[in-house]
């Protein structure tokens, strides 16, 4: 029988990071440790960065960090609340949701601080962009047309694209890696579920079907996974579930909650916001966590970050 060790240091790929695991089921770290809430992770397309929204400055801003730890970076210094992260393909900007004119639009700003662009300008809510993989385009929700809906719009500026229709609330949109769909959450079912639809519009389909709210989802870079966060189970943690639809599973079981996951490039894990220390912190989880078995502990040694 092998002896399951007790302590062991990873180097996690892609990453670089040491991680030391205590146990068979400890394949999770934390990377904010503020007393201020830490909000809503965004990975970079790089790896190698986690831009969030903070109240650590006494305003909400997004700010970033190393994955491995180290300078956290105030990125935005709005006296106005700055919000839910999105990185560019390329790392070198940041796009999020401000209510810094007094309505809810787009901005822009790169990546380490400096002007911000305002990308929409409408006197309502435009909320939660998300880039398209090749970078031309903004996915975000709005209430625009009296309804909250899926919207996108050039990240130039220009022509918007209205993608759903429904009466029902569409909203936190997410592109595929191939760019050909989008996943968001929507009651139109009379129930919060996770949806998908082509990128130009188009025929919905419903991937998650629980009683339960299923909401924010996050598309791994496969494009095979969907991950998002439910109360299935009773508590708010991270799910994952087929892209086509299928049997979800729960990736985090802490009895606080869990919320907001995002993939890192290589899917191998996934950042999201978390109370478990009594404040809402960043934390990683190793995103198939569930398949290692205490056996293969003892012979791990590059593969995990």
């Amino acid at each position: 029988m092998n002896k399951v060790p007790t302590r062991i240091t990873l180097l996690l790929t892609g990453i670089g990071v040491l991680v030391t695991v205590t146990t068979a089921t400890d394949w999770l770290w934390q990377v904010t440790t503020d007393p201020a809430d830490d909000f809503a992770p965004s990975w970079s397309p790089d790896g190698a960065t986690i831009a969030f929204t903070s109240h650590r400055s006494g305003n909400w801003d997004v700010w970033t960090v190393p994955v491995g730890g180290g300078t956290f970076t105030q990125v935005t210094t709005d006296p106005d609340g700055d919000g839910i992260p999105s990185w560019s393909p390329d790392c070198t900007t940041i796009a999020f949701h401000s209510k810094r004119n007094g309505d809810y639009n787009i901005w822009t700003i790169p990546a380490g601080g400096g002007t911000a662009t305002q990308i929409t300008t409408y006197p309502g809510v435009d909320k939660c962009p998300s880039y398209s993989p090749d970078g031309s385009t903004f996915v975000f929700h709005s209430n625009r047309n009296g309804n909250y809906d899926i919207w996108t719009v050039p990240v130039g500026g220009g022509t918007f694209n209205q993608i759903t229709t429904d009466p029902g609330a569409d909203e936190f949109p997410s592109w595929s890696p191939d760019g050909n769909s989008i996943v968001f959450t929507s009651d139109r079912s009379g129930n919060s579920d996770i949806w998908t639809i082509p990128a130009g519009g188009g025929t919905p389909t419903r991937i998650t079907t629980d009683p339960a709210y299923d909401y924010l989802p996050s598309w791994s870079p496969d494009g095979s996974t969907i991950a998002f966060t439910s109360d299935r189970s009773g508590n708010w943690d991270v799910w994952t579930v087929p892209a086509g639809g299928g049997t979800p599973t729960q990736v985090t079981t802490d009895p606080s909650g869990d919320y907001a996951p995002s993939w890192s490039p290589d899917g191998a894990y996934i950042a999201f916001d978390s109370y478990r220390t009594g404040n809402d912190d960043i934390w990683v989880i190793v995103s198939d966590h569930t398949s290692i078995t205490p056996a293969s502990l003892g012979e791990v040694k590059a593969t995990f970050r």
